[in-house]
């Protein structure tokens, strides 16, 4: 009986468990990227070190991303991509995200 009801808790700890991916950054300033302004240090300053960075199209690309993602029940993601130029200074971004609260706002 107690092999089957630890079971069951264990089961049960599982289940209602909850992965994070990333790191948690503040969306309230992704407006104030600026195309062709804002640089890679403003970005580091004001989100740290992006979670990886890579290649695209010959330009260096960051990605911030923090995923919530529960066992059971909903699965929330959010991410921000950016290219630079070659001078480092965004060339475009991209920003996603399917947290209830957040709106996206375009400036």
């Amino acid at each position: 009986m107690h092999k089957k009801l630890f079971l069951l808790v264990v089961f049960l700890y599982f289940v209602s468990s909850c992965i994070t991916v990333g790191k948690q950054f503040q969306t309230g300033s992704i407006p104030g990227i600026t195309i062709g302004k804002t640089t890679q240090k403003d970005l580091e300053t004001s989100y740290g070190k992006p979670y990886r960075q890579g290649v695209d199209d010959g330009d260096l690309t960051w990605t911030y991303l923090y995923y919530k993602l529960n066992l059971v029940g909903e699965k929330y993601t959010r991410d921000l991509y950016i290219r630079f130029d070659k001078a480092g200074t965004v060339k475009s971004y991209s920003y996603n995200t399917n947290f209830p609260d957040e709106e996206i706002k375009i400036k």
